[in-house]
């Protein structure tokens, strides 16, 4: 695989950062495009210079990032959303109530869990490709 297509990868699965660190290497001749993306070594990135990427959004991604908001008893609201206040405004929107706690669980988009009336198991990846709207609650579910 070559540095363009892992950048490409990158950015289909919403992994930001690994967009912007391979976006650094090819932007500053540390790595060209078309080289086989073997044995990379971040050491070589500016990992400052990749923050402040990311945050002028030179790319102009929008990312759609997973959120996990306590209900109580146990009981979890993932939420597929650009942003925290969008992900609050979601919760907002579905139970009347600002909610005092939100994660991002980003790094969780591979976890899987059970579907009943689809009888399968499918991962948060699955469930926000099959998303067309957000922000959009993918599920409630309770924890333990």
């Amino acid at each position: 695989m070559t540095f363009n297509e892992l950048l490409l990868d990158a950015i289909k699965c919403d992994d930001e950062l690994l967009a912007y660190s391979i976006y650094w290497l090819i932007k500053n001749n540390v790595v060209k495009g078309i080289d086989w993306a073997n044995n990379i070594n971040w050491n070589l990135v500016n990992h400052e210079e990749v923050k402040q990427m990311r945050e002028g959004n030179e790319l102009n991604l929008q990312t759609i990032k997973t959120y996990s908001v306590p209900l109580g008893n146990r009981q979890h609201m993932i939420i597929f959303a650009k942003s925290e206040e969008s992900a609050k405004g979601q919760v907002y929107t579905e139970l009347g109530r600002i909610p005092t706690k939100v994660f991002d669980i980003s790094n969780k988009m591979d976890m899987s869990f059970w579907f009943p009336e689809q009888q399968k198991n499918k991962s948060l990846r699955q469930v926000k490709d099959e998303t067309l709207i957000f922000p959009a609650t993918a599920m409630i579910f309770t924890k333990g």
